[in-house]
């Protein structure tokens, strides 16, 4: 028997109504913390206390894991039922088929499949293609280039951007210098190094660093922005700490944000969000998201794009700012004009 996306998304939410009892089940000791349950991961192994999470609050689709160590999550599909299936195969020694797992989650929850009904065509709705983007993974590939050839390569930091009131050691953090090589595609230009939430380097943005130097904004070959989020690699740890995340426009906001000490941030590379940036931001943790786009008309409408794209998973914020972007503002003024308001939220 095959079972379709909405069964599956049907019994993941009744197996969360009872995710005390499916625990303890497979003998899972857990910390239970306001937005997420986290234990060792029964999938792979271990004793990391924290290696896996169960998300708990804020989701449309109930139940989304997390394994941080070894990623078992990519194998079995983020949903709790992908979850169950994950256990009974550490359980079984081998990889129990769907069929297998549907029926355990059947006998668990006393349901019969005739109380399961699958959706039909014109039914299937903005749920069903959200558990469909969140069964898949952005893709990765291996990095070519070590972050310490990225370092080596480049003057670190940029005079340009500290000309422009950004703080030398938030450039260093962020690895941003010029390329002063004469055989290299950003000669001349302050080169902007793209990591993966891992710290894998992807590419580089190069910035031209004089008014007659075309193109203003170079891209490196291959590099796709609309599968990584700015910034992740550095920000990963404080939204799964907090439950927050920022999200901003471009590079020079996140490292503002930074320099006001708020660095649960991320950018988007722009004013619209895609479907691996909605995956990433739903892996990382974050319950809630602060939208911080431009203060502008178009920034009104990235924010907008942001919050229908998103929908139901997330709670919203969108504090007013005076300056045109984050990028515009002093630290002082981040501090005062967003974390002042929302104290409560974080």
């Amino acid at each position: 028997m095959a079972f379709s996306n909405s069964q599956i998304l049907q019994m993941s939410s009744s197996l969360f109504e009872r995710l005390p009892d499916l625990l303890r089940h497979f003998n899972i000791e857990y910390t239970d913390y306001p937005n997420r349950v986290s234990f060792p991961c029964p999938i792979h192994g271990g004793d990391n206390l924290e290696a896996c999470t169960i998300f708990t609050d804020g989701n449309t689709v109930k139940g989304n894991w997390n394994c941080w160590t070894q990623h078992c999550e990519e194998e079995f599909s983020r949903s709790l039922f992908g979850f169950v299936r994950g256990a009974l195969s550490a359980n079984e020694g081998e990889k129990v088929s769907i069929y297998e797992a549907a029926n355990f989650c059947l006998k668990f929850l006393k349901m019969d499949i005739s109380q399961i009904k699958a959706a039909e065509p014109n039914e299937i709705n903005n749920d069903i293609r959200l558990l469909e983007i969140f069964e898949r993974s952005p893709h990765r590939e291996k990095a070519a280039i070590t972050r310490d050839e990225i370092i080596s390569s480049i003057k670190i930091p940029s005079q340009y951007y500290i000309n422009r009131g950004y703080e030398a050691k938030t450039l260093e953090k962020f690895d941003v210098g010029l390329c002063d090589k004469k055989n290299k595609p950003m000669y001349r230009r302050i080169v902007v190094p793209i990591y993966d939430e891992g710290y894998n380097y992807i590419g580089c943005i190069g910035r031209a660093s004089t008014s007659n130097m075309e193109p203003k904004w170079l891209y490196s070959r291959g590099f796709k922005k609309s599968a990584y989020l700015y910034g992740l690699n550095l920000a990963k740890e404080e939204i799964l700490k907090t439950g927050v995340a920022f999200i901003v426009e471009g590079q020079g906001d996140v490292w503002r944000m930074h320099e006001a000490g708020i660095k649960n941030s991320v950018g988007i590379f722009g004013s619209n969000l895609s479907d691996d940036q909605l995956v990433l931001l739903e892996q990382s943790g974050a319950m809630s998201l602060i939208i911080l786009t431009d203060s502008d008309e178009a920034g009104e409408r990235a924010a907008v794009q942001i919050m229908q794209k998103c929908g139901r998973r997330f709670n919203y914020h969108r504090p007013p700012i005076s300056e045109k972007d984050i990028g515009d503002m002093t630290k002082e003024q981040i501090q005062e004009e967003v974390l002042n308001k929302l104290e409560g939220v974080m």
